[in-house]
């Protein structure tokens, strides 16, 4: 069995955090597996997916850590180009990835007691965003 289902996310600007857990879970429920897979996927390359606590001082926390590898006011090759200024949200999400996949036990995300699935848009301007939830199994 394979489901695939988009949602549209909508972005204020800025580091902004999505809570996607509980669509990733009715999305398995709805594709009715047992066992397998659910795949989250950001379609944007300014923004990524990844499991973490999703707690205020670690978002805080995260955001001051990419800040520092790759400040939103530093100088990037990308913005040589004059169309865009957001070379730190792309450096950003390459670090973190753009997807996670999750294992489906017994028709319920196997995740750890604190772990989350969080889609992260670090794009500057509040845009209309894609995520891909894909899940795979019997």
């Amino acid at each position: 069995m394979l489901r695939t289902e988009k949602h549209v996310l909508l972005t204020e600007g800025g580091f902004q955090a999505f809570n996607v857990t509980e669509m990733a879970r009715a999305a398995v429920k709805t594709a009715g597996i047992r066992h397998g897979s659910v795949l989250v996927y950001y379609t944007h390359t300014t923004g990524a997916v990844i499991l973490i606590e999703h707690e205020a001082g670690i978002l805080v926390d995260l955001e001051d850590a990419l800040n520092k590898i790759a400040p939103p006011d530093g100088e990037f090759k990308h913005h040589l180009r004059g169309f865009d200024f957001n070379g730190f949200a792309h450096v950003g999400t390459s670090l973190l990835g753009s997807s996670v996949t999750v294992p489906v036990l017994d028709g319920d995300l196997l995740v750890g007691s604190y772990q989350e699935i969080l889609v992260i848009d670090m794009e500057p301007l509040g845009k209309q965003r894609t995520m891909v939830i894909q899940v795979s199994g019997e």
